[in-house]
C-alpha cells in the first residue's frame, strides 16, 4: 500500500458525524483553522466525494501531519479536486508551480492553473493572472491585461487587486499616473485590512503626493498597517516599522497623541471581518 493509501486509510478510519468543515483554505495560508484540518472530520467528507475534503488532504499533505509531508501528494489530492472543478485546489497548483514547492518552478504551469481557476470566477486567481501579465511571468508582459484582471478581481472584492490597481495608478505603469486614483484604491483595499495599501496611504501623506503633507495621517496610517502585516511579509512589516519610527521621531507629543488618537479610529474602521464558513456542498455540486 502507498503512503498516500496508508494516510487515507488512517483518515477514514475514524468513526465520526459528518459535518460541514469550518473553513477553506488556499496554500498560501498555512496556519489554517485546527477543526478544518482534522482528520476525523475529513473522513466522512472524503467518503462523501467532498470537494473541500479533497483540497484539505492536500493541506495536510503539503503543511506535515503526524511526521508525514508531502508536496506531490498534496498536488495529487488538489488535482483530484481541481478535475471537480475546485477552483481553491487549482489556486494551491498554481502556488506549487509560482514558489517550486515540490516541483521545478515553472510560472507557465502556474499560469495555467490560475487562468483556469480565474475564469470560472475565483478572484484570487484573477488576481494572481494579473501579476503575471504585469511582470512577464510565464506570459508576455502585458499591463493592459494586467490591469483588466485586477479590476475583474476588484469587482469581486479582492483587496490585493485594488491594491494592485493602486499601484499601478501611482506609478503611472500602464496608465497616467494618478494620485488621487492610486489613493482611492489603496482606501479601498485599506478599508479591507490590506496592510500594504494602509502603508502606501502613510507614504502619501507623509510625502505630500496627490494629498497635502499631514505626518499625523501617515503616522496613524503606518502604525494601523503595522497590525495588519501577515508572517509572510516579515520583510514589509519591517520596512513599514522602520517609516513609522522614522517619522514619530519628527512628531512632538501633541501630534503623536492625536496620531494615537486617529489610528485608533482606523483601526477600527478596518478591522477585518471573518468570513462566513462555507456552506455544505448538495450532492453532486461544485464549489466553483
Amino acid at each position: 500500500m502507498d503512503s498516500r493509501a496508508v494516510l487515507t486509510a488512517a483518515l477514514i478510519s475514524f468513526s465520526v458525524c459528518a459535518f460541514a468543515l469550518d473553513q477553506e483554505e488556499t496554500f498560501i495560508n498555512l496556519t489554517p483553522g485546527q477543526d478544518m484540518l482534522d482528520p476525523a472530520n475529513l473522513a466522512q467528507l472524503l467518503r462523501q466525494g467532498d470537494v473541500r475534503a479533497m483540497n484539505n488532504v492536500g493541506l495536510l499533505w503539503a503543511k506535515g501531519y503526524n511526521g508525514k509531508q508531502s508536496y506531490i501528494e498534496a498536488l495529487n489530492w488538489w488535482k483530484e479536486a481541481a478535475k471537480r472543478g475546485y477552483t481553491v485546489a487549482m489556486n494551491n497548483i498554481g502556488l506549487m508551480y509560482a514558489k517550486g514547492h515540490g516541483v521545478e518552478q515553472d510560472f507557465k504551469e502556474a499560469f495555467a492553473w490560475w487562468h483556469q481557476a480565474a475564469f470560472l470566477g475565483n478572484a484570487w486567481a484573477m488576481n494572481n493572472v494579473g501579476d503575471l501579465y504585469e511582470n512577464g511571468h510565464g506570459v508576455e508582459q502585458n499591463l493592459t491585461m494586467a490591469m483588466t484582471w485586477y479590476q475583474s478581481a476588484a469587482e469581486q472584492g479582492e483587496r490585493m487587486a485594488m491594491y494592485n490597481i493602486g499601484a499601478l495608478y501611482e506609478a503611472g505603469k500602464g496608465v497616467d499616473r494618478d494620485y488621487a486614483a492610486a489613493l482611492t484604491w489603496f482606501r479601498k483595499a485599506a478599508d479591507k485590512g490590506d496592510a500594504s495599501a494602509m502603508h502606501s496611504i502613510g507614504a502619501m501623506y507623509a510625502e505630500g503626493r496627490g494629498v497635502g503633507p499631514d505626518p499625523v495621517e501617515a503616522h496613524a496610517w503606518y502604525s494601523v498597517a503595522g497590525l495588519r502585516y501577515p508572517a509572510e511579509d516579515a520583510d514589509e512589516a519591517k520596512r513599514n516599522r522602520h517609516d513609522l519610527d522614522e517619522l514619530g521621531a519628527r512628531l512632538d507629543p501633541e501630534q503623536l497623541a492625536r496620531a494615537k488618537d486617529r489610528a485608533a479610529a482606523l483601526e477600527a474602521l478596518t478591522r477585518p471581518v471573518a468570513p462566513e464558513p462555507p456552506k455544505p456542498l448538495a450532492p453532486g455540486e461544485k464549489a466553483t
